[in-house]
């Protein structure tokens, strides 16, 4: 049987067509949204990254902690590297 990987985020195709994704893993909620270049507003491609706890959606909730990422493959491996990093810090804090 394969493992499951915890943070289970789509390919980067699914991010460039401009989807947002939101997961979870035991009590850690985040959600992967992609932010399209502006060249007006000087702004790049990237990911915004947001994680959060507790059984309440993301609009209803504090956001715990907040990142961006490049939006390509790169940028998928540091986000889940990242989500990692939170709930380790969930966990350590007792959060």
């Amino acid at each position: 049987m394969a493992a499951v990987e915890p943070f289970f985020i789509p390919g980067i195709q699914f991010f460039i067509s401009g989807n947002p994704f939101s997961g979870s893993y035991k009590g850690l909620n985040y959600r992967v949204v992609p932010v399209k270049a502006n060249v007006e507003k000087d702004i790049d491609s990237h990911l915004e990254v947001a994680v959060w706890y507790g059984m309440l959606c993301s609009d209803l909730s504090e956001m715990a902690a907040r990142e961006q990422f490049p939006l390509d493959v790169d940028g998928l491996e540091q986000t889940k590297g990242w989500l990692q990093q939170q709930y380790e810090r969930m966990v350590t804090e007792n959060i």
